[in-house]
C-alpha cells in the first residue's frame, strides 16, 4: 500500500519481511533498519544476507539507548556469529577505524552496522565515509531513526520494522523525521 510522503506499508510475516529486505538491498546501497526492541532488526537483516558473501558485522557494545548489552558484549557477539557463521566480525573501535575502503569496494562487501547510538565522533565519520564508497552496501541498524540523524544524509531508504510488518520510506521523509525529532545531524 503506497501512501504520500514516500511511505509504503507492508503487513507481512517474518519470511516476507526478509524477502522485502532482499529486494531493497538489490535496489538501494545504504539502508537504515529501525524499529522498537524485539522486532527482529538484527535477526531479519542477517537472514536477508544469509546467502551473500563478504558480509561484515560492525559491532557496538551498547544498544540504542546506550545500555551495555545484556549478558555482556562477548556473549552478544557469539550470538551474532551464530546467525551467520561466515561473516567477519569487526567488534572494536580500532578495527572499525582501520577498515580498508579499497578492499571493501573490490569485494563488494555488505556491512551490517549495529546501532549508531553511542559511537564516537571518529566512528561516525568513518561510517559517513563508508556510506560514500562505491560497491559497498550498508544495513545500518538503529533502534530509533533519530539515532541515525548523524549519518542520515548518506542513506538511501529506511525500513522500519514493526510488530505488524515493515514500513518503507524514502530518504527525504527520513530527513524530515530526523529534523522534527531534532536529531543531531552532520
Amino acid at each position: 500500500m503506497e501512501t504520500s510522503k514516500g511511505i509504503s506499508l507492508h503487513v507481512i510475516n517474518k519470511e516476507a519481511i526478509v524477502k522485502k529486505m532482499r529486494e531493497v538491498l538489490k535496489k538501494y546501497k545504504n539502508i537504515v533498519i529501525c524499529g522498537e526492541e524485539g522486532v527482529g532488526k538484527i535477526t531479519s537483516t542477517l537472514e536477508a544476507v544469509q546467502n551473500e558473501a563478504n558480509v561484515y558485522y560492525i559491532g557496538n557494545p551498547v544498544d540504542y539507548i546506550g545500555k551495555p548489552r545484556p549478558k555482556g558484549y562477548d556473549k552478544y557477539i557469539n550470538y551474532i556469529m551464530s546467525l551467520k557463521n561466515d561473516m567477519r566480525i569487526v567488534a572494536d573501535e580500532n578495527e572499525i577505524l582501520s577498515l580498508d575502503f579499497p578492499f571493501l569496494s573490490e569485494s563488494e562487501a555488505i556491512l551490517v552496522i549495529d546501532e549508531i547510538y553511542g559511537r564516537s565522533d571518529e566512528q561516525c565519520r568513518k561510517i559517513s565515509e563508508i556510506l560514500t564508497i562505491k560497491g559497498v552496501k550498508v544495513f545500518l541498524i538503529a533502534g530509533c531513526l533519530k539515532n541515525a540523524g548523524r549519518v542520515i544524509h548518506g542513506i538511501d531508504t529506511v525500513l522500519m520494522l514493526t510488530k505488524d510488518g515493515v514500513l518503507l520510506f524514502d530518504k527525504e521523509f527520513a530527513v524530515q523525521i530526523c529534523t522534527i525529532l531534532k536529531a543531531e545531524t552532520q
